[in-house]
C-alpha cells in the first residue's frame, strides 16, 4: 500500500498478509503523525483538521447557528470571520418568542434564586448564568427540582440553563409544573396538563 516496505518485526500479522505499512510509515509513505496532523498517512491526504473545516463549511458552518455569526459585540471569532454562531439548535432567528412560550409562567423572584443557590454547591459562573436568565426561564430551571443528589451540581445547573434558553417556535411551558415542552406535545410529559391555547 505504498508504505515504504514491511517492518519485518517477528510475528507482524500485516507483514504476513503483505499489507504492512512499514516501520513508522503511513499509507502514503510519510512518517506517522498524530491523527489531527496527518501529512503522510492516508495516501498523503493532508491535514485532517483542514479537511474537517472544509467539510463543516460545506455543510453550512461549524455547527452553530446554521453557519451564521453570533453578532455579539466584541466576539473575537466574529472579528476573525470564524464564529460558529449561536450554538446548536438553530440560529437565534428561529428561536421561539419568549412571550409566547412563557405566557402562563410566573416570573421568579430574586429571593427564590438566592434560596435555591444557597441550597447547592455551584461555582460562581454557574450561579451567574442562572441570575442572568429571564425570570420566567429561571422558573423553568427551579422547577426541575433539587440538585443535591448530583455529583457535579455546577454542570447540572449549566445544562438546565442552556436547555431553558433553547426554545423553538411553538414550544410551551406547562402552566402547572413549569416544565418546558416541545411544540409537538399536546399534553405535558411531566404532569399531563393539556397544552394551553
Amino acid at each position: 500500500k505504498g508504505g515504504g516496505g514491511p517492518c519485518v518485526k517477528p510475528g507482524c500479522k500485516w507483514c504476513a498478509k503483505g499489507e504492512c505499512w512499514g516501520g513508522g510509515k503511513g499509507k502514503g509513505g510519510g512518517v506517522k503523525q498524530p491523527m489531527w496532523n496527518k501529512k503522510g498517512g492516508g495516501g498523503g491526504g493532508g491535514n485532517v483538521m483542514a479537511m474537517l473545516a472544509q467539510l463543516m463549511a460545506a455543510k453550512g458552518g461549524k455547527g452553530g447557528g446554521a453557519g451564521r455569526a453570533c453578532g455579539k459585540k466584541g466576539c473575537k471569532w466574529c472579528a476573525q470571520g470564524e464564529c460558529w454562531g449561536s450554538g446548536g439548535g438553530g440560529s437565534k432567528k428561529n428561536r421561539g418568542n419568549l412571550d409566547e412560550v412563557a405566557k402562563f409562567t410566573m416570573p421568579c423572584d430574586p429571593a427564590e434564586i438566592e434560596v435555591f443557590l444557597s441550597m447547592h454547591e455551584v461555582e460562581p459562573h454557574a450561579a451567574q448564568k442562572l441570575k442572568d436568565l429571564d425570570p420566567r426561564l429561571q422558573r423553568v430551571v427551579l422547577a426541575k427540582g433539587s440538585m443535591t443528589d448530583a455529583r457535579n451540581q455546577t454542570a447540572v445547573l449549566i445544562m438546565r440553563c442552556a436547555r431553558a434558553t433553547k426554545t423553538m417556535p411553538g414550544d410551551w411551558i406547562c402552566p402547572t409544573c413549569n416544565d418546558l415542552q416541545f411544540a409537538k406535545k399536546e399534553v405535558c410529559s411531566q404532569c399531563s396538563t393539556p397544552k394551553p391555547q
